[in-house]
């Protein structure tokens, strides 16, 4: 009954299963959960593969499965509405399972980044086609915003290529469509939210790029590229005017809405 009206009044809402993570449960409540979730259709997020001490913890505690994800999925827990935060270990093997079944994985690189767990590399789970998002995880980083999951999602990249791990690094352009598109697909709100599509909800920032105390300067040469750019890099809320959700203007907020 709860999850009918939710949808009914608040279609974003929606229950969701959330075991800590596979360290933290028995396999019978794993297993519980899942039941639970198969049979109410109900969408799961936990935390999977966050650093190397956390997938040796994993096969040693449940050595009967090949690896961490085949704990979450042989219990009816990884699926199509399923995100996991993380994910900076998988394997080739385990990233095909992720597509497989249509799961999906919240990058939060500066949680990974101030607790030195690892590094995702986001351009091999897409090359698997897994559904991406960013989060910010503030329970291990310092920052709900998205403007710094941008940025940290960029620097995680960069990494990888000074490394030689890959040959180049991320597009701001494609770590802003994993903040906005990429979220609402992991979500599985994409038919929804995530871009300007016609018939999608309006959810929008009216930013403001000549505030009086913008963080940042605009000169003549500068076209519409450079523009984001210096928003997504040094922009903060002094930039943000407006903020709509579906349709409805909530920044500055109006007790008419």
């Amino acid at each position: 009954f709860v999850k009918e009206l939710l949808e009914k009044k608040y279609p974003r809402v929606q229950p969701i299963i959330t075991p800590r993570f596979g360290p933290s449960c028995t396999e019978d409540l794993l297993c519980a959960l899942g039941d639970l979730a198969q049979a109410r259709d109900l969408h799961v997020q936990s935390h999977i593969s966050e650093n190397e001490e956390e997938v040796k913890l994993v096969e040693n505690l449940f050595p009967a499965y090949q690896n961490y994800t085949e704990l979450y999925d042989k219990n009816k827990l990884l699926t199509s509405k399923t995100v996991m935060a993380h994910a900076c270990y998988l394997s080739e093997e385990e990233l095909k399972l992720f597509s497989l079944r249509g799961a999906a994985i919240s990058h939060c690189p500066n949680s990974n980044f101030s607790m030195r767990s690892g590094v995702l590399n986001v351009q091999k789970v897409l090359k698997h086609n897994v559904k991406l998002g960013l989060g910010t995880d503030v329970a291990g980083g310092y920052s709900a915003s998205m403007l710094d999951a941008i940025r940290r999602t960029m620097m995680a990249s960069n990494s990888l290529q000074i490394n030689k791990v890959n040959e180049a690094g991320l597009t701001l352009e494609e770590a802003f469509r994993l903040a906005t598109l990429g979220g609402s697909q992991a979500l599985g709100l994409d038919d929804m939210i995530g871009n300007f599509e016609v018939g999608k909800e309006f959810d929008a920032l009216l930013i403001n790029t000549k505030a009086s105390d913008s963080p940042f300067d605009l000169f003549s040469a500068d076209n519409f590229e450079d523009t984001l750019q210096k928003f997504l890099y040094l922009g903060d809320d002094r930039n943000i005017s407006e903020v709509y959700v579906a349709g409805k203007q909530v920044v500055p907020f109006s007790s008419s809405v």
